[in-house]
């Protein structure tokens, strides 16, 4: 009996630009079984994204251009539907789901979705109970979205797709901002959907964490054409040269980069009995405050040292990045922080940026041009004030190959895949010159190339110009791997832990 195929594409051609010369997507051909789980990995920048917007018809009808091709869901032409029909057939989650959000809280988000695909208001009151007791988001139902980490806007972004009942559901990097232990139990949900007849389509870089429940890996190659189908468990030993030559990571220990610090060195930045307040932040020039708003951090004591390089885990909502917006004046907080023994209050914000630099969770947040070599070029003048026009551009130059960016110079930072995008937010902070770099989630999105040359880069500068690197992640492998000290933030607390080498 032939099988139902859920998504269709053939010789699709696309890119962004009319006259360009490069294909985003390069006479792509690709099926997808329905009732499935199918994992699509490739190297950053190979397609996987753009290739999850044609899918869902969002381009080219809301830019770039699709030469040629025939893209189909369950058998219907994407370019005959118009978006409440895609709905029924497949709802995409993005790389940042601060662009899917439309209202100020879950509840009324989840609402806004149902009143988009004709949901009865009746019934409306019961999904939204019946979806967030399934997915475990209850207590984040009535938060403002905007105060939510990373981690919990994913799982929010998600319990919105699950009530739209789409026959399938296309994750682009899902669990980027999720900790282990929850993308687990979220792909426990998604393999419970697929048993309701649903179909997921995950882009990732992780296969270890898909190996359980993935009836196939198909990993992308060059113009988002495939290189290698038909990957599962059983036969994943016979592809470690396919992962290798594009770059990815394949399950295996990683070898120790972390040199340890000896304890003697000085303190750059440093916590005495620090308290931090969830949904408590600084907005245009007012302090915007949640009466009683419970602790994410409670009396907490810490030393980063100099130097050094220094992980922050713990999971998502725990208040990983609210720690770091404290320690950038953007969050009010008790308690002392201290860089390079200087009281926090006493540093004025222009000082303090110079430095410290900062990479978000979402990098595209933080851009300040509308050109890749002139952002580089940008943080490189701002602390350089007496270099010349051709020096800043070759230096610009010289670090974009070095992140494997040169042949984007001319691009727009927002036409860069959510990977690129990460390691162009990196390479701008580094070219600043900033002594103290704090890096929230470093290698999201990223294969494991491109991870290892951030973490290379970055130790390298560290150990050239005496940086000190703090980054959050969730990765315990990646923390063990390369920081020389770790900190735990769980249960309000921030514990030192032991590096395993």
């Amino acid at each position: 009996m032939r099988r139902e195929i859920a998504l269709h594409l053939e010789d699709v051609v696309f890119r962004y630009l009319e006259k360009g010369k490069r294909n985003i997507l390069d006479h792509v051909s690709l099926d997808i079984e329905a009732g499935t789980i199918t994992v699509l990995m490739g190297s950053s920048g190979c397609g996987k994204s753009t290739m999850a917007a044609v899918a869902a018809g969002l381009y080219p009808e809301n830019g770039g251009y699709l030469e040629c091709g025939e893209i189909e869901l369950y058998g219907n032409s994407v370019k005959e539907m118009d978006q409440q029909q895609r709905a029924a057939y497949l709802t995409m989650m993005f790389q940042n789901p601060d662009l899917q959000f439309c209202m100020n809280t879950l509840r009324k988000e989840i609402r806004f979705c149902m009143e988009n695909i004709c949901v009865p208001v009746e019934q409306m009151d019961e999904k939204i109970r019946h979806a967030a007791k399934v997915l475990g988001v209850e207590p984040l139902l009535d938060q403002d979205l905007h105060t939510l980490s990373g981690g919990e806007k994913q799982k929010a972004a998600l319990a919105c797709l699950y009530v739209m009942e789409s026959r399938c559901i296309l994750l682009d990097e899902c669990f980027a901002n999720i900790d282990r232990e929850a993308a687990e139990a979220l792909i426990q949900m998604l393999l419970w959907m697929k048993q309701e007849g649903r179909t997921v389509i995950a882009i990732d870089h992780q296969a270890d964490l898909w190996m359980d429940v993935a009836d196939e890996i198909v990993i992308l190659g060059k113009g988002g054409v495939p290189a290698a189908r038909n990957i599962h468990r059983g036969n994943l030993s016979e592809h470690a040269a396919v992962f290798e030559a594009h770059g990815l990571f394949y399950p295996r220990e990683c070898i120790r980069q972390a040199r340890g610090c000896s304890g003697q060195e000085e303190t750059a930045v440093s916590f005495r009995d620090l308290s931090i307040r969830r949904g408590t932040a600084f907005g245009k020039g007012r302090k915007k405050k949640v009466p009683e708003a419970p602790y994410l951090l409670e009396h907490a004591d810490a030393d980063f040292p100099k130097g050094c390089m220094t992980a922050v885990l713990g999971a998502s909502g725990t208040g990983k990045t609210t720690t770091f917006l404290a320690v950038l004046k953007q969050h009010p907080c008790t308690g002392n922080i201290e860089i390079n023994g200087v009281p926090l209050d006493k540093i004025r914000s222009r000082e303090l940026y110079r430095q410290i630099g900062i990479v978000f969770q979402n990098p595209a947040n933080q851009f300040i041009t509308q050109n890749v070599r002139e952002e580089v070029s940008e943080s490189i003048r701002v602390w350089n004030r007496k270099i010349t026009e051709e020096e800043c551009s070759q230096r610009a130059s010289e670090l974009l190959e070095s992140y494997q960016l040169g042949m984007y110079h001319r691009y727009s930072p927002y036409m860069l895949s959510q990977g690129q995008q990460r390691r162009l937010a990196v390479l701008s902070v580094l070219a600043g010159g900033q002594k103290i770099l704090l890096l929230d989630e470093p290698t999201y999105g990223q294969d494991y190339r491109s991870a290892m040359a951030i973490m290379m880069q970055l130790r390298k500068k560290m150990e050239e110009e005496n940086l000190t690197v703090i980054f959050i992640t969730h990765d315990k492998m990646l923390a063990h791997t390369w920081a020389d000290k770790i900190y735990l933030l769980k249960d309000k607390k921030l514990t030192e832990c032991e590096v395993n080498r």
